[in-house]
């Protein structure tokens, strides 16, 4: 995930490392946040995959990498944001990573990609309502009150897309 975060961020700016740790603690460190020591190893694959380039430059007598995103970096970046959001448990980082880039977007793609993973995230609740139903009679509190964490979760995330959406289309 950092990999994409790194993009996004180049996608507007050419930054140094210490640059994206920064904006990366005041803006995404909510859902995922990275150490030097993960981001440096990235800027480094990614720049070995040609999806980023670094210019040196010297600034207060010191040497500096500042990166910038190649054009194939950046249509690796828009394929992985159009891309469907994904739905396994492990997720939420993920959707609320491409959710921070939206605005690369265009509002038709942002409204599908959003619709979608409502969709999704409906069945997947849909699924834990019927697990819900079998183990009632078989499970015991601290399982039922997870399962319940499970779907409060679940309503939570559904009603806060459709906010987000819904105040989308007003702005249209």
């Amino acid at each position: 995930m950092t990999k994409f975060i790194i993009l996004g961020f180049l996608m507007t700016e050419n930054m140094t490392g210490y640059d994206i740790k920064q904006k990366m603690s005041i803006s995404t460190s909510n859902f995922m946040d990275a150490s030097f020591g993960s981001i440096y190893p990235s800027l480094k694959r990614l720049e070995q995959k040609k999806l980023i380039c670094f210019e040196e430059i010297v600034e207060n007598g010191k040497l500096k990498k500042v990166y910038y995103i190649t054009e194939q970096g950046k249509k690796e970046f828009m394929t992985w944001l159009r891309a469907p959001i994904e739905t396994s448990k492990t997720s939420a980082a993920s959707a609320l990573s491409k959710f921070f880039f939206f605005d690369n977007l265009s509002n038709e793609e942002v409204t599908n990609s959003i619709g979608n993973y409502i969709e999704d995230l409906t069945k997947l609740k849909s699924n834990l309502l019927d697990v819900k139903k079998m183990l009632t009679n078989h499970a015991n509190n601290f399982e039922l009150c997870t399962l319940n964490f499970g779907l409060d979760l679940y309503d939570y995330i559904i009603n806060w897309y459709k906010n987000n959406i819904n105040n989308l289309n007003k702005e249209l």
